[in-house]
C-alpha cells in the first residue's frame, strides 16, 4: 500500500542529525536505497521531510517506524494514498458497500 510518510524529528534528535557527518542526509540515502520512494520532499519552512513509499507489506512499514524513532524521536505519520486510477476502480465499490451499512 502507497503513503504518505511525514517525519518530524524531535529538537534534540534534529540537531543531533544535523550536527553529524553530512547532516541528515545519511538517513535521507538509506530510507531511499531501502524503500525506492516514489517522491521525496523537503518543508521550507521546518525540519520534516515527507516520502511517498509503496510499502510491500506491513512489516516494511513497521521497519520503517522503528528507523524513524530510533533516528528521529518520533513515529511517523503515515496517510494511506490512492493514485487516481485506483481510486477510480476501488472507490465505486466502496462507497456501495458503505451504503449497505446499517
Amino acid at each position: 500500500m502507497r503513503y504518505l510518510v511525514e517525519l518530524e524529528p524531535t529538537t534534540e534528535a534534529a540537531n543531533k542529525l544535523d550536527s553529524g557527518p553530512g547532516g541528515p542526509g545519511p538517513l535521507f540515502g538509506y530510507i531511499a536505497e531501502r524503500w525506492k520512494p516514489e517522491a521525496f520532499y523537503l518543508r521550507a519552512d521546518r525540519r520534516i521531510a515527507l516520502w511517498v513509499i509503496d510499502f510491500p507489506d506491513v512489516a516494511s512499514l513497521v521497519e520503517l517506524t522503528h528507523v524513524a524513532l530510533a533516528r528521529a524521536g518520533v513515529a511517523p505519520k503515515v496517510v494511506p494514498l490512492l493514485t487516481g486510477a485506483e481510486g477510480g476502480e476501488i472507490l465505486p465499490r466502496a462507497i456501495q458497500r458503505a451504503q449497505l451499512a446499517p
